[in-house]
């Protein structure tokens, strides 16, 4: 009988995933994600997808990437804000109803494994994936080995600290990067902006603004918008150039939603890097974005998979 490999990215809002043979990918399907209906309503929906991904062949191994606290080893899924999730047995229980094994990680991780096989870092030994979207998360590959971390929660550098006097954070700490640069903080600062200017094309429609919007304005003109980008950006930057200083990668690749600006967001990037990084760090860096884009996530989770078999 052919066998196959499911790999299962899991977020707040979709359930993406893809059935690989002989490292090509056959079949890929999505659906929603019923958080709200509790854990065993999204395995069971997870297991749906799996089946019908394999479509009657023999599963391997299943890789998923889901976003929280994890305990790889024991695939549980310690807790996850996204999903409203503590202490859940998410690999023993996937496992049961798929009858194959279930191997978990981080989803930040488990995207920068995607980009590593099959997206801009491939072959790269020393590269970050940082994914900037509802917040910031990274995979962080030094010397051809993924950082994982004694407790599985290296990478967290979202929760960088770049000004203590700065907004607060999800986590309770003030001026972290995420807080500071994710798509959640671009939003809520649009939002701020377009308070206090009534004349910004913020303002047409404050119930709607979204981090996307906010860079639509920016490109339009809007001087609101565009100082919420700027600085939204520079502290993006002065991030990257911490990482690069601290970890002296070869690539920096940028995913999630707030990538799509493209060099809206690289341009200002860069030069913070040129500005804060040191000379040896930032000379031999390239600093991109993601190839696989919303896909990075489902394409990681086949790795892993594959890495577990083997």
């Amino acid at each position: 009988m052919q066998t196959v490999l499911i790999g299962i990215d899991l977020g707040g809002t979709n359930i993406q995933g893809a059935a690989a043979v002989n490292d090509t990918i056959i079949s890929k399907d999505k659906l929603a994600t019923h958080s709200q209906q509790g854990p065993g309503t999204v395995i069971k929906d997870i297991a749906k997808l799996v089946l019908e991904l394999a479509a009657g062949k023999k599963i391997q191994a299943v890789g998923l990437g889901l976003p929280g606290l994890l305990d790889v080893d024991k695939g549980i899924c310690i807790s996850s804000c996204n999903l409203g999730w503590h202490n859940v047995h998410i690999s023993r229980e996937l496992s049961r109803e798929i009858g194959a094994p279930v191997l978990i990680d981080n989803d930040a991780r488990v995207a920068a494994l995607g980009e590593w096989s099959r997206g801009q870092a491939k072959d790269c030994k020393d590269f970050i994936y940082l994914t900037i979207g509802t917040g910031v998360g990274s995979g962080i590959v030094i010397n051809d080995h993924l950082l994982r971390g004694p407790s599985w929660s290296a990478g967290e550098v979202g929760h960088m600290i770049l000004n203590p006097q700065g907004p607060e954070c999800a986590c309770g700490n003030h001026g972290c990067l995420e807080a500071l640069a994710s798509g959640t903080a671009i939003a809520r600062e649009g939002r701020a902006a377009a308070a206090v200017n009534p004349t910004s094309l913020l303002a047409k429609n404050l119930d709607a603004i979204d981090a996307a919007s906010v860079f639509a304005a920016a490109g339009a003109g809007d001087i609101a918008a565009t100082k919420v980008i700027d600085t939204a950006m520079a502290w993006l930057g002065l991030g990257v150039a911490n990482l690069v200083n601290i970890f002296n990668p070869r690539l920096v690749v940028i995913g999630g939603g707030v990538s799509l600006a493209g060099e809206e967001l690289l341009a200002p990037v860069r030069t913070q890097v040129n500005r804060y990084g040191m000379k040896m760090q930032r000379e031999t860096v390239t600093i991109t974005t993601s190839r696989l884009g919303d896909t990075a996530g489902m394409v990681g989770a086949l790795e892993l998979a594959r890495r577990g078999l083997s």
